[in-house]
């Protein structure tokens, strides 16, 4: 299992649970987490670059309706960052190297570094640079110095992210075949702490999109407490719900609301992304129209009979006619009590069922 475990609540409540690794980056004492964990076990230096461009696609990556001049600095940045990536890692450098000696420099001296290293891929990334506006080059720096800030600046980031000593346990995604990671993050740092959140998460999930499933191969739970909060790309989620089943690995997402998802990646790929989830189960407090009137709509409508009545000096008229309710009204989606979850599931006779909370911590 994969869990993001917010205040170490859910880890705490597993004090039996085997072969746990837990990444507390606000814990001196953590499992370090590897970033270049799958990196440096392939043995293809060709492999390694794709893998490189790939980890900097997750550390940029685009944002929906981002318009054109947004756009123009984020793909030239990330161009920048690959360039940086391969190359220093050619040298040896970690993770947190890198980022340091990126945010350290202007982007000029960062560009004589990477032409130092005669790594001939990665010069190739920034030659178009060449003769191009300094304000733009600066632009583009500027928008890698704001992806990779928190790796550069934050200490406790600093310290729990790198390669292990021999020996050592750390967390990177091979680990996920033989343990339960847990994530733990403290609640007033899920803003802070998101782009590492989004990275580490990214990478376990590129890494079961790949997985080689075998008859013994354990089942994967990807545990993704505020969902919201870890901005994860659109099309690695979406890939995720449609085909991880086959890769015997299941997700469960929690959020306060869909709108939160909307936020991230519009309507259309929230739907899609929601219509691949088997079960939608609510807790209650969803607190936000559209996402009351989505449930709804999953549950459904029933057949009622209306009757009406109407009457002149002459003659009374008794009417019947059909018509469709909800089966629950959207706004009682809000009002289903603090003990009460509703789970919608298409094999359910009726599409839904209401189910009374277990409360782990009643006896």
């Amino acid at each position: 299992s994969y869990t993001i475990d917010i205040s170490g609540d859910i880890c705490k409540n597993c004090p039996d649970m085997p072969h746990k690794l837990i990444y507390a980056p606000e814990n001196p004492e953590t499992v370090p987490y590897n970033v270049f964990g799958a990196i440096d076990d392939l043995s293809n230096p060709e492999d390694k670059n794709e893998a490189l461009e790939q980890l900097a696609f997750l550390l940029m990556p685009e944002a929906p309706n981002m318009n054109d001049n947004a756009r123009f600095f984020l793909v030239n940045g990330r161009k920048i960052l690959t360039a940086s990536l391969i190359a220093f890692y050619g040298v040896g450098m970690d993770f947190i190297e890198i980022a340091e000696k990126m945010v350290g420099n202007s982007w000029q001296e960062l560009f004589k570094a990477i032409d130092q290293t005669e790594n001939r891929e990665a010069i190739m990334y920034i030659n178009g640079f060449e003769g191009a506006s300094e304000q733009n080059n600066a632009g583009c720096k500027q928008s890698c110095d704001d992806a990779l800030k928190l790796f550069a600046t934050n200490g406790k980031i600093k310290r729990s992210i790198r390669r292990p000593a021999t020996g050592e346990k750390s967390v990177e995604p091979k680990r996920i075949e033989k343990n339960n990671i847990f994530v733990v993050v403290g609640e007033d740092k899920l803003a802070l702490y998101a782009p590492l959140m989004n990275i580490l998460t990214s990478q376990i999930m590129q890494y079961i999109g790949t997985r080689q499933v075998k008859q013994n191969s354990p089942t994967i739970l990807l545990f993704l407490d505020e969902y919201g909060s870890l901005k994860l790309d659109a099309e690695l989620v979406l890939d995720g719900v449609r085909r991880f089943r086959k890769r015997k690995c299941r997700i469960m997402a929690l959020m306060q609301n869909t709108v939160d998802m909307n936020i991230l990646y519009g309507d259309d790929t929230t739907r899609a992304i929601l219509s691949n989830f088997r079960f939608k189960v609510l807790l209650g407090g969803l607190g936000e129209p559209e996402s009351q009137k989505y449930f709804a709509e999953l549950i459904g409508y029933k057949e009622t009979t209306k009757h009406s009545t109407s009457s002149n000096s002459n003659q009374t008229t008794h009417t019947e006619s059909e018509a469709k309710e909800w089966v629950i009204e959207p706004a009682d989606l809000d009002r289903q009590g603090k003990d009460t979850a509703i789970l919608i599931a298409s094999n359910e006779p009726n599409g839904y069922i209401k189910l009374k909370k277990n409360y782990y911590f009643k006896k």
